[in-house]
């Protein structure tokens, strides 16, 4: 592989500065604030209602409504860059905001997380979209998973900062852990804007001429939305994809928001779960890359293929997990979660990457950020169909004797999603090679 030019590197260092606050503000440090010092005065029962449906479930929703018709506005406008920018800068404030946010202030914390994930989440719909003005067929997918590789070494930089300011507060001038916590997420604000600044000011775009105002752009975008979804329908390699696709990736998006709770009830400590994250981040960085080359080799959906079936792995071998070491040499002890966290690790940056790339490849490239509104629309908030399943295992198969048994359940019943995926995949395979003819 040749080194890329400019404008990819600058692009795919966008990987690097938003995992900032997907590592510090979505997966690790606001769920356990959240639980341990914003809502702590409240019930386990309201604490969960808050959190997950009016916290998470409230952003996802509103990222669902938005993202068509960011990027219809963007398509007609011409100003996916300075709309990225933008939403990355208000995102940026809201992350920064969290560490002010007082004890038993959960609404607030509810109200600033809210901000920070839509527009943490807007601003992707942008930047996914900028893939085919900074690749080409021949390159394509091999840059998409560059960008993911960037992601996972920043991912795993950011855990060793965590764990060392936490764990070590004093070495830092922190008078206790949740002070240093408090910090982190100034810190990742911070982290977040300074690598946007390549993007902000090397990555150059091509203007169109856009006459109107911003409400009548706003109209205009919410009515090209509505030609974009029927385009969609009648494009059946597209429509088929995008229905794989929300199978397959609410599955990933479950696994990746639900690993450290599920981790926590099977009897693993919270270093044990560190280190796995730890696992994933090191697995994802080679294998963003290596996806990404046999991608443009032998084909994106081939590969995709491929993760969906480590997947189905992962979701039944998860539901087997024990807490207890597979082997213990002296005081070195390897557990399974390890094993299934390298796994997970192989395949998550890698289906995303090709997922990216592949979609890019099938729509019209005069319409690039339009698509990848619906796209977006998708993958931004799918985390639905996972937890259904798993809370209706819970409610199917609770036995209190044995109060594993349910999670595990709907661990394992993880993989219909995969196997959904798998066929409207191949759906999607058929139906574009008949387009082509």
């Amino acid at each position: 592989m040749k080194l890329p030019k400019r404008d990819a590197l600058v692009w795919a260092l966008y990987d690097w500065a938003n995992t900032g606050y997907a590592m510090i503000g979505l997966a690790l440090l606001f769920p356990r604030l959240y639980k341990t010092y914003w809502a702590a005065e409240l019930s386990d029962g309201d604490q969960t209602f808050w959190f997950t449906t009016l916290t998470v479930g409230a952003a996802s929703l509103c990222v669902f409504v938005l993202a068509p018709i960011l990027g219809s506005i963007a398509e007609l406008g011409g100003i996916r860059k300075k709309l990225l920018m933008r939403f990355a800068t208000v995102g940026i404030v809201a992350c920064a905001a969290m560490s002010l946010i007082e004890e038993n202030q959960y609404q607030l914390a509810t109200l600033v997380y809210i901000v920070g994930t839509v527009c943490f989440y807007s601003a992707n719909i942008f930047f996914d979209s900028m893939l085919e003005r900074v690749s080409h067929a021949g390159n394509r997918h091999a840059i998409s998973g560059m960008g993911f590789a960037f992601g996972y070494s920043a991912g795993f930089f950011l855990l060793v900062v965590i764990l060392l300011v936490t764990q070590n507060p004093g070495w830092f001038g922190f008078s206790s852990p949740l002070i240093a916590s408090r910090f982190l997420f100034v810190f990742a604000a911070a982290w977040w804007a300074l690598f946007t600044l390549p993007l902000a000011l090397l990555f150059k775009e091509e203007r169109k001429a856009n006459p109107h105002k911003l409400l009548t752009t706003a109209k205009l975008g919410l009515a090209e939305a509505w030609q974009t979804l029927k385009d969609i329908i009648r494009q059946r390699h597209i429509l088929w994809f995008l229905i794989a696709y929300q199978f397959y990736i609410d599955g990933v998006n479950t696994i990746i928001t639900t690993a450290s709770n599920y981790g926590s009830t099977i009897g693993f400590d919270e270093k044990q779960i560190y280190l796995a994250f730890f696992c994933v981040q090191i697995a994802g960085v080679p294998f963003a890359l290596i996806f990404g080359y046999l991608g443009q080799k032998i084909g994106p959906r081939r590969m995709i293929f491929v993760a969906i079936m480590v997947y189905m792995f992962v979701s039944f071998f998860g539901a087997s997990l024990q807490p207890e070491p597979m082997f213990s040499l002296g005081e070195f002890k390897i557990y399974e979660i390890y094993l299934l966290a390298l796994f997970i690790g192989m395949c998550q940056g890698g289906i995303q990457a090709l997922s990216r790339s592949y979609f890019t490849s099938i729509v019209p490239p005069d319409k690039t950020v339009a698509y990848f509104g619906f796209y977006s629309m998708i993958g931004k908030s799918a985390a639905i169909l996972g937890p259904m399943l798993m809370g209706l295992a819970a409610v199917l198969f609770y036995d209190p004797s044995e109060p594993q048994l349910s999670t595990r359940i709907g661990m394992g019943m993880l993989s219909l999603l995969f196997v959904g995926g798998a066929i409207f995949l191949s759906l999607a395979g058929r139906a574009s090679k008949k387009a082509e003819a």
